[in-house]
């Protein structure tokens, strides 16, 4: 009986440590849902994307690594959206790994970045030399 006290005791303090990932995140990041995405698209916003689950380790390191950078980063928490309608923008922007840092110019991805590997300002103040003539990089 003491032993599962002293467990039930443990994992409280565990999840009382780690606390709501939305609220503890820094002021560059804001978080938006797949329809205001495809609001901002629509609107023909430029931005940039953050795809992942808070639940998922990577995801976590992509955001700490983020709110280092004086930028306004979107994030799409993936965990409870509509499978379906998430699944075809997954498909339609070839979004394929659980943690997806993307540049997008209105319905168009013009750019995509490994978080942890990439040179974030660069990254962040690309200005599309190379692609300036194509809409899509991914079709």
């Amino acid at each position: 009986m003491r032993l599962v006290t002293i467990f039930g005791l443990l994992l409280l303090a565990f999840l009382f440590h780690c606390g709501d990932a939305k609220a503890e995140t820094a002021d560059n990041i804001q978080f938006i849902s797949l329809d205001e995405v495809k609001g901002k698209m629509a609107a023909k916003e430029d931005f940039y994307l953050l795809i992942g689950r808070l639940d998922n380790v990577d995801t976590q390191n992509a955001l700490d690594r983020l709110s280092q950078i004086d930028q306004v980063i979107y994030c799409l928490d993936t965990k409870d959206i509509d499978y379906v309608a998430y699944k075809k923008f997954a498909k339609k922007y070839n979004i394929r790994t659980m943690t997806h840092l993307g540049h997008f110019k209105g319905k168009y991805q013009f750019a995509v970045a490994n978080v942890f590997t990439v040179d974030l300002p660069s990254f962040l103040g690309y200005q599309g030399i190379l692609f300036q003539n194509q809409q899509n990089l991914l079709y």
